[in-house]
């Protein structure tokens, strides 16, 4: 019998099949024309024009993006724009950071001396809660990308990891 390098574990399993079902509902929806121009629009708009060393200043909105959203994020998720300015990337980030949330959600319930199983359970609902998936689905928002970190946060808070809150707070500040 041959040996795995990898073993699939449950949660890494439902982590990756709820990114691809997050990004696939979101995508869908775009495809169906069921997007919105304001809250997409602005944000492609200003991610697009920072990736083009351009000032994002929204045409919706008339002025700069982090006069309304004060997201340093626009900055990181500029970087994939360069390759190719697509929306997608923006589906891609908000689906793998909802999803991951599932992670820290997993780690706080083993902290709180649930079994494997049973934390299995609780972040499995947290990948069904309704509110991750409609977070998901309407459009993209860069203060959903910090649901992993806040959720991180408040294990690092628990576990009296300083450095690794600190970091999870800066994170925050995106």
């Amino acid at each position: 019998m041959e040996k795995r390098l990898i073993k699939a574990s449950p949660l890494s399993s439902m982590i990756v099949i709820s990114a691809l079902v997050l990004f696939a509902s979101s995508s869908l929806r775009h495809l169906l024309f069921k997007s919105s121009a304001f809250d997409l629009g602005i944000f492609d708009q200003a991610i697009y024009l920072v990736s083009q060393e351009k000032t994002p200043i929204s045409s919706f909105m008339g002025f700069h993006i982090l006069g309304d959203h004060a997201a340093w994020i626009h900055y990181i998720l500029a970087l994939p724009y360069k390759i190719y300015p697509s929306v997608y990337w923006l589906f891609i980030v908000q689906a793998l950071a909802l999803a991951l949330g599932a992670l820290p959600t997993w780690y706080l319930a083993i902290q709180a001396g649930l079994k494997e199983s049973e934390a299995i359970a609780v972040a499995t609902a947290y990948l069904l809660y309704p509110v991750v998936f409609n977070a998901n689905l309407f459009d993209f928002h860069p203060e959903v990308i910090a649901v992993p970190l806040l959720l991180s946060a408040v294990l690092a808070a628990r576990l009296q990891k300083l450095i690794l809150f600190c970091v999870c707070l800066i994170g925050l500040t995106h």
